[in-house]
């Protein structure tokens, strides 16, 4: 069974049938500077293996994601818009190869969290969802960043990312209701404080990354909605790397593809502010260093 029409194989890996195992789901381009710690930090939580839909890389990403072990690469020169944002192939891959399984969806450059996840694995985690008939794992995208200009951070693929980039937002943030599952987004922090998103243009910063995976579920909007599941109580986050040295040349590339939502207006938003001043920090008096989990879950940005 073909998970998508425009999806080409590009591993001969094979993929284990009746497993317990957990699962990544990822769509990338061009994330060779990311990719290498995602898939660290991932495979010490216990993901076992990746699926990952590569759209047009030219920076090297390809060669690597063949090269891992643990990783089958698909390859598509579709429209990442017109695919629903890459979700359409995802939805796909995950019918065909996340079913029954626990999945877990994210962009390159976001880590998931989530409480005691320093020391409690995530096959242990899933168990416990199991056991209260929980389906999947709200959680908020909780964007980081470094402590001086974005341009001058200095990181190398393989790096920690989360030692490049410990800082981030205590608040404020507000939940809206929303007509799709799980009918609330969450919104605020670091993007709106600097970049003065506003209106429908405001990154919209929850997601539902982990799910006990069924045929004929569907994310509808990227993993910000759903179809209905069963969410647990518990809450995560997922860390969120945007804010690397190659930000100032991500920005231009994806205003002028216009490949994003709404013809890429965010990444307009950011070229222009970074063309205003090349020097952007992100960081100010009221930021706080990311602890660990416990942290979070004090500050009411995750719960247990």
């Amino acid at each position: 069974m073909s998970p998508h029409p425009s999806l080409q194989r590009l591993d001969h890996r094979p993929v284990p049938q009746g497993s317990a195992e957990i699962r990544a789901f990822l769509v990338v381009r061009n994330e060779a500077l990311r990719l290498p710690d995602n898939l660290r930090h991932h495979r010490a939580l216990g993901v076992s293996r990746f699926f990952v839909v590569d759209n047009g890389s030219s920076d090297g990403t390809v060669e690597f994601l063949l090269a891992q072990p643990d990783v089958h690469l698909f390859s598509t020169s579709g429209s990442f818009a017109s695919s629903g944002f890459g979700m359409d192939w995802i939805n796909g891959l995950l019918d065909v190869h996340g079913n029954g399984h626990w999945t877990l969806t994210v962009d390159a450059d976001e880590l998931l969290a989530y409480p005691g996840f320093e020391s409690v694995a995530l096959p242990r985690v899933c168990a416990h969802l199991d056991h209260l008939d929980a389906q999947g794992l709200f959680c908020m995208l909780l964007d980081m960043y470094a402590d001086g200009p974005l341009r001058d951070i200095g990181y190398r693929a393989g790096d920690s990312l989360l030692a490049a980039c410990p800082w981030f937002d205590p608040a404020p943030y507000r939940t809206v209701q929303a007509a799709a599952f799980p009918h609330v987004q969450l919104y605020g922090g670091v993007r709106e404080r600097v970049f003065g998103f506003s209106g429908s243009v405001t990154p919209t910063l929850s997601k539902v990354p982990l799910v006990r995976w069924r045929a004929g579920m569907r994310f509808l909007l990227c993993t910000h909605a759903l179809t209905p599941i069963r969410l647990a109580q518990m809450t995560g986050a997922l860390l969120h790397f945007k804010f690397l040295d190659d930000f100032h040349g991500r920005a231009m590339t994806e205003a002028a593809r216009g490949e994003h939502f709404a013809g890429g207006l965010e990444y307009k938003l950011y070229a222009e502010l970074l063309a205003r001043n090349p020097a952007l920090t992100l960081r100010d008096s009221n930021s706080v260093r990311l602890q660990g989990s416990r942290q979070l879950v004090e500050m009411g940005l995750m719960a247990i």
